[in-house]
């Protein structure tokens, strides 16, 4: 249990998510932890998805270090998605749901392969959360262009690509 604690949103967090109150520990523990199991349902979490999801937490949380480090030791190989994402439920003016899919989808391309196992995973926690496939489908599109705005901005400021 939290004993109370909470994470305190960044002035980018409100920026980017809407996030404006504080986020209980447990939850966001829960939160991280299901993504983490959509991520390495390949069999893998990868280096480069994990610290994809530490880089995010480190923007939108003032002192995310204590959150990072009880990541660092979650088991997300024996975690249920299924356990993980029932009940969750956030107090954001945005559809956290969505937010978190999309999160999960940037999570596990941040290694360059969206992997088939990953892509299910995804799709399974949508059903639990309630998203149907054509919103998957937008998100997952959204993610791809995020990725070719990206490279086509380093491009044209000629750097390495």
């Amino acid at each position: 249990m939290s004993g109370g604690k909470s994470l305190q949103p960044t002035k980018y967090a409100e920026h980017r998510y809407k996030i404006s109150a504080p986020i209980d520990f447990d939850v966001a523990v829960n939160y991280g932890g299901a993504l983490m199991a959509i991520a390495g349902a390949d069999g893998e979490l990868a280096e480069k998805e994990f610290q994809w999801y530490i880089d995010e937490q480190e923007l939108l949380f003032v002192d995310s270090t204590e959150y990072i480090e009880t990541l660092r030791k979650f088991d997300w190989k024996n975690a249920s998605i299924e356990d993980m994402l029932s009940g969750i439920k956030y107090d954001f003016p945005l559809n956290f749901r969505r937010s978190m899919l999309y999160q999960a989808i940037k999570m596990s391309r941040a290694d360059g392969v969206y992997q088939e196992k990953e892509k299910a995973a995804v799709a399974k926690a949508a059903e639990i959360l309630g998203i149907d496939r054509s919103m998957v489908i937008s998100i997952e599109s959204l993610a791809e262009m995020e990725e070719a705005t990206e490279r086509l901005r380093l491009a044209l400021f000629e750097t390495e690509v």
